[in-house]
């Protein structure tokens, strides 16, 4: 979501007659406008294998886990200097984006790989939705780095200590 906008500016300084239309949708829909044809460019955290598309690895993006800089255990960890362990973390109210999210299939995906528990206590339909429950108190996630950095150097959001994140994906241009 903020990658798009940062990549387009400078090739459209460049190339100024070239019309573009952004349209943001989870990766279900991607897959299916890539299926039909309907975009030129898709670019995606997860390329699905069942299909030959074609695709280049461009930027690393890191999944973190986040909670609200006030959050209980935040000042009890950075006093001891210890971390939280992925179980403990999954174990806390988890707000996660709807089905067909690349970020919600790839944490999926981990914690099948790591035999960990993970029950989503709420499911919001946007990264802006998500990121605006966790500053709401509402509960703790795993969100794209990238999407949160003014949150975090504002201080309002914070990365959780969690043994075995961040969980880094590529973005990808397919």
């Amino acid at each position: 979501r903020g990658v798009a906008p940062s990549l387009l500016h400078p090739f459209l300084t460049q190339h100024h007659n070239v019309a573009t239309q952004v349209n943001v949708v989870n990766r279900h829909n991607a897959i299916e406008r890539l299926k039909n044809n309907r975009d030129d460019l898709v670019v995606m955290g997860m390329v699905p294998s069942e299909r030959p598309f074609t695709s280049v690895p461009f930027l690393d993006n890191e999944l973190v886990p986040v909670w609200r800089h006030d959050h209980p255990l935040a000042k009890k960890l950075k006093k001891s200097g210890k971390s939280l362990s992925a179980q403990k973390f999954l174990d806390l109210p988890q707000l996660v984006r709807e089905q067909g999210s690349g970020t919600r299939l790839a944490l999926e995906i981990h914690c099948q790989e790591h035999k960990l528990n993970f029950k989503p206590y709420m499911e919001l339909g946007s990264s802006d939705a998500l990121k605006h429950a966790i500053l709401a108190g509402l509960g703790v996630s795993v969100v794209p780095k990238l999407g949160i950095q003014a949150e975090l150097a504002l201080g309002l959001l914070e990365i959780a200590p969690v043994t075995g994140f961040p969980l880094v994906r590529s973005w990808c241009l397919v």
